[in-house]
Order: structure tokens, then sequence, then C-alpha cells
């Protein structure tokens, strides 16, 4: 990676919770034939230089839709990364004259917006789902396009819990260094050292949500208190505020916890308490569930040509089973009984306080 690179990578990382539009078209991968492959993505930046990273050595043509700059995941589950925009890109790429095939390769956690049923329908190319991390695609292409459960389920390792601690670190350190004055720097180290221990241990600690949150918030205030001290400035009015201030940074990292990590559905989803059912009877073993389901929920049940699930307790209620399923055969249940099918979960995306614009169906719709 160049110098160049590197610097981008760490601004964009820093700075992931901001649109970062790349430049939408084709990218022209080594030297292709008409059997190389063809790759679809979304503008936001970070993830094309990583995508080109991960194809770097590939002969091939990578598709950048117009996802307003915002990541695979997010524009998808909001709606700026669906059929219409991959069918338009598709369009405008032009690439019927330059290969002998109609086949793309798109993200699987583009799944929750795109309908590939729907994108071959229009277009004529078959969307083939590749795997949940852009590093793994040479994996994948090395399996002849197959995934195994490694391959298929999202990460939160050490390197996803930086990122995303940096993510929200970054710039509420900008706002630190410029309030804290003369304590600018232990400030500032108080901040990231907050974010660190909230994405590396928060979902770790075995207790109810409010008793982290609590404990959290009282590691932020005697860190502010040793903090104070190393900088002479431990006073009663000084531990006050900054300790205000550290429960409040507390409170901004983890009040939506799950929504910044892939560990369970969004504190603020309306639908985090629903759970997904399986009709098998419509089921005919398409297994398009267990190609885009990004916690492993799902299994094949081969002898029965059908799916089980088998991890319900891990389903992020993220949409792409039943989004993708050819037979309808998937849907959500509400605690009451209600259901939403799958044309609502097409339809209708979510917006950023994780609400859709219908109501669910009434029970036996």
């Amino acid at each position: 990676m160049s110098p160049t690179d590197l610097l981008a990578e760490i601004v964009l990382t820093g700075f992931r919770l901001v649109p970062f539009p790349a430049r939408t078209g084709v990218y022209t991968l080594g030297t292709p034939d008409g059997m190389s492959p063809v790759f679809l993505t979304g503008n936001y930046d970070l993830t094309v230089r990583r995508v080109k990273r991960a194809l770097r050595g590939t002969d091939g043509h990578l598709v950048v839709a117009n996802s307003h700059g915002v990541n695979v995941w997010c524009a998808s589950s909001g709606g700026h990364l669906s059929t219409h925009q991959v069918v338009t890109a598709l369009k405008l790429a032009g690439l019927e004259d330059r290969v002998a095939h109609r086949e793309v390769i798109v993200p699987q956690l583009a799944a929750t917006g795109v309908e590939a049923k729907e994108v071959r329908r229009r277009t004529g190319w078959i969307v083939r789902f590749g795997p949940a991390e852009a590093d793994d695609i040479p994996a994948y292409l090395a399996a002849r396009k197959s995934k195994t459960p490694a391959l298929r389920t999202v990460r939160w390792g050490v390197r996803e819990r930086f990122e995303m601690a940096a993510a929200w670190a970054t710039p509420m350190s900008l706002v630190t260094a410029l309030v804290a004055g003369g304590h600018r720097w232990p400030a500032v180290a108080l901040v990231w050292a907050l974010a660190l221990a909230v994405f590396f241990l928060f979902d770790r600690v075995p207790a109810g949500e409010r008793t982290k949150q609590v404990l959290f918030a009282a590691c932020g205030v005697l860190g502010c208190a040793a903090a104070l001290g190393i900088t002479g400035a431990l006073s009663a009015g000084a531990l006050l505020a900054w300790g205000t201030a550290a429960s409040a940074m507390v409170a901004i990292l983890t009040f939506d916890y799950a929504g910044s990590s892939p560990t369970a559905a969004a504190g603020i989803f309306d639908e985090k308490d629903f759970t997904v059912v399986l009709d098998e009877e419509r089921c005919a073993g398409a297994w398009a569930c267990v190609a885009v389901c990004p916690e492993a929920v799902f299994a094949k049940d081969e002898p029965a040509h059908t799916v089980r699930i088998t991890r319900a307790d891990l389903c992020i209620r993220c949409g792409a089973c039943v989004v993708q399923c050819p037979q309808d055969a998937l849907s959500f249940a509400t605690p009451d009984g209600r259901r939403v099918g799958p044309e609502t979960i097409r339809r209708y995306k979510l917006n950023l306080f994780g609400k859709r614009a219908t109501e669910p169906e009434p029970p036996g719709v």
C-alpha cells in the first residue's frame, strides 16, 4: 500500500460514519477477457479501495453503483443501494460487448436491498452474492464461487472492533481538543480509551444493558479523575464537568451499540423483537437464505430439500433471507402474532430511526 493510500485509509476509517462517495462507473482490473468475472459494489470510497485491493492480481471488471457514498450494508438496508441502483449501474456499464457471460458478483451484505430475481428479470444478469467480507473474495474465487460458513458470516474481531472505535473516537477527539483547552491531550486520550473499552468489552460483560452502561460510565468518571490528577487540575468542579462529559460519551457509544456492530439487532430498531418464520410448505430448498444470512441462522436439510432455522438467537433481522427467498417462504412475526411479509420487507426500507414506512400486516394475511 502506498503512503497516499495508507493516509486515505486512515482518514476514511476515522470518518467512516460520514458518506464519502467514489466515482461510479466501471473499473478495469488487470487484463480481462470475455470470461473474466464482473463484480459490483457501492460507491463508498473506503469500500471501493478495499475491493480493488482484494482483487489485485485478478482480471475482471468492477462496476461501482451509486449508493450515495454509503457503505454497502447501511446503503442496502436504507434503500440507497437497491435493485434500481444495481439495474441502472449494469445498464450503464455497457459490458455486454466485453464479456461473454451474464453473471455479476454482488456483495453478500447487499442482499437486504437488492432483489436478485428482479435484477435478472430487468437486465438478464444473474446476481451471485459473494462473501460477506471483501478480503475473502480471493478465497471465494479460488473455491469456484462457493461459500463456506466462514465466508458467509460477518466478522467482529480485533480489526472490526478497532475500526468502529476509531470511527467514533476520531470526531469526538476533534471536538474534545477544541473545548478541553490546556488539558486537550489527556482528554483526547480518555476519549480513545473509552471508545476502545466500549467496542472491545461492552458485549463481553455478562450483565444487562443498563448495568453495563452505568459500569462503563463509572469507569469514565474514574478515568477523568486520573487524567485530572496527572495534570494537577483535580477539583470538585473539574471532576463534575469532565465526569459529565465522559458519561455523555459513554451514553452515546452504548445507546445503540448493537447498531454499530453485527452482534444483534440495533437497540433502536423497531423490529428487534421480531422473529423470522419459515413456511415449510412453501420452502422448496432454493437455499438462498443460507447463502445470504450474515449470521449463519439457517442450515440446509438436504435429504428433505428444505432449510431449518437452527440459530434463531443469532438473527439480527436484516431481512436478507426474506428478500431473497424465491418461494416467499420466509417472513417476520411480531411479538403479538402479526406478520410482516416479503413484499413489505422488499418494498420499504429502514430510516435512521429503524422504522419502515408501513405497519405489519394483520394475522392471517
